[in-house]
């Protein structure tokens, strides 16, 4: 029975320090594990926007011309 408080104790407190904030964190900074996806999802975004708006224009010189 000490073993499992013993145990449970150790357990808790490791949790405890792996969870608390130190103020610095990484994801703050802007660095994460899915960083490289993440920044390249942006990168499509932004793409898809130029291709929409040249699309749009596109549309609006056909319908000048007709």
């Amino acid at each position: 029975m000490r073993t499992c408080v013993v145990t449970l104790v150790a357990g808790l407190a490791t949790f405890s320090v792996g969870c608390t904030d130190n103020g610095s964190s990484a994801v703050d900074r802007g660095d994460h594990v899915w960083k490289a996806q993440t920044d390249a999802l942006e990168k499509a975004r932004q793409v898809e926007q130029v291709l929409h708006s040249t699309a749009r224009k596109r549309d609006e010189r056909l319908e000048q011309s007709q």
